[in-house]
């Protein structure tokens, strides 16, 4: 069989988004998707000239300058914001040049199938009992929410082109991971792409009618109550910092982030940095929390402070005002994608990016640029050519 050099960029490209968990530690973690990178850089550079985003330029140079104006004002060494834009740039040029090379459906045909195979080996997994998180499905990941994010879009796209076998196959995965962010995503494929002002309309008339049962609900049943008041204690920690000793592990980890995060608005409005979450958390805020004693014990008083548990988290804590307008314009450009079926895959991405902004803050993980340059150039530069003509 003759060695195919397109074939090979696209399967390994394609592959390196499912790759997390292949590493081994030597001095630093040495990662397969960065392997693949290196290799598949070089082979590029020797069939066409690397080419680059002129707007992602302007992104990277306005990071690059607010986070060295911020981090001198704060104090907040350099070196954090450095390990951010490389990382960020290296991953982004790479699949801003691969993505153009194929045709879209080629793609998507190996991703879903990639896909619908990670599946199959996590049901494996599961029933063998290897590799589980808790005896929950992660298939070949570190954890299941990241499992979860990685074929999402795969799930969404079978469920639009009637494909009901492979898309119950992932469905199903996405059950067994037990994972809030999987739950989450199953109800965003159904309920984003039939959202319409109609609908809303009716959800904000039944409003009413919801806060009245609630609160029926809450002063009649005392078990309710008990509940919604652990709940509004816990929440309460955003607030104090201060969490009670019976604070699970996922709800530390989302609710000390947000109080460092909103700790880090109130005293810099404009954030402290494009990858300084992590420093302001351990070197600054973590002073002012009380995590719960069984962490401390563990080691674990500052989990998930190097991602912030949730890329909207970051980018609030980070970049300040400007992220969360960043965000609301994201979301305002790329929300009519529902608007056309030519867009399937993409409108799968859309639910990705959802669920990125709830969960996990990595500015460059196996598969967020591979999405948002597939996006670009299926949806963007479709309506822009359209426009044109």
């Amino acid at each position: 069989m003759q060695f195919s050099v397109k074939k090979y960029l696209l399967y390994s490209s394609v592959f390196a988004i499912f790759t997390e968990a292949f590493f081994f530690n030597f001095i630093i973690d040495w990662k397969l998707l960065y392997l693949i990178i290196i290799v598949n850089y070089f082979i590029l550079a020797q069939t066409q000239k690397i080419r680059l985003n002129n707007f992602f330029l302007f992104l990277i140079g306005a990071l690059f300058i607010h986070g060295l104006i911020v981090n001198t004002l704060i104090g907040v060494p350099p070196n954090y914001m450095i390990a951010q834009l490389i990382g960020i740039s290296i991953i982004s040029i790479y699949y801003y040049n691969f993505i153009p090379l194929y045709d879209k459906n080629d793609i998507i045909a190996v991703y879903v199938k990639l896909s619908l195979y990670a599946a199959i080996i996590g049901y494996v997994f599961y029933f063998l009992n290897i590799n589980l998180n808790d005896g929950r499905l992660q298939s070949i990941f570190k954890e299941p929410a990241h499992y979860v994010i990685v074929v999402i879009p795969a799930c969404f796209y079978f469920l639009k082109q009637k494909n009901y076998i492979a898309f119950a196959t992932i469905f199903g995965t996405l059950i067994l991971s037990n994972s809030s962010l999987g739950y989450i995503g199953c109800a965003l494929m159904f309920i984003i792409p039939n959202l319409n002002l109609k609908r809303l309309a009716y959800f904000a008339a039944s409003v009413p009618v919801i806060l009245a049962t609630f609160y029926y609900v809450y002063t009649e049943y005392p078990f309710f109550q008990l509940r919604v008041n652990d709940t509004y204690e816990s929440l309460n920690s955003v607030n104090t910092g201060k969490f009670n000793e019976y604070t699970n592990l996922s709800s530390y980890a989302l609710l000390s982030n947000i109080f460092v995060a909103k700790e880090n608005i109130k005293d810099h409005p404009f954030g402290s940095g494009i990858g300084s979450h992590v420093y302001m958390h351990r070197s600054v805020y973590s002073k002012e929390m009380r995590p719960p004693e069984y962490l401390i014990k563990q080691n674990l008083e500052k989990i998930n402070s190097n991602d912030a548990n949730s890329l909207f988290t970051r980018m609030m804590s980070e970049l300040g005002i400007l992220g969360f307008i960043a965000v609301i314009l994201f979301l305002i450009k790329t929300l009519p994608v529902f608007n056309d079926k030519r867009f399937i895959l993409s409108q799968g991405i859309f639910i990705y990016f959802l669920l990125k902004l709830f969960r996990d803050g990595h500015y460059f993980p196996p598969e967020l640029f591979f999405f948002v340059w597939f996006f670009y150039f299926d949806f963007f530069r479709a309506e822009k050519n359209a426009a044109s003509e």
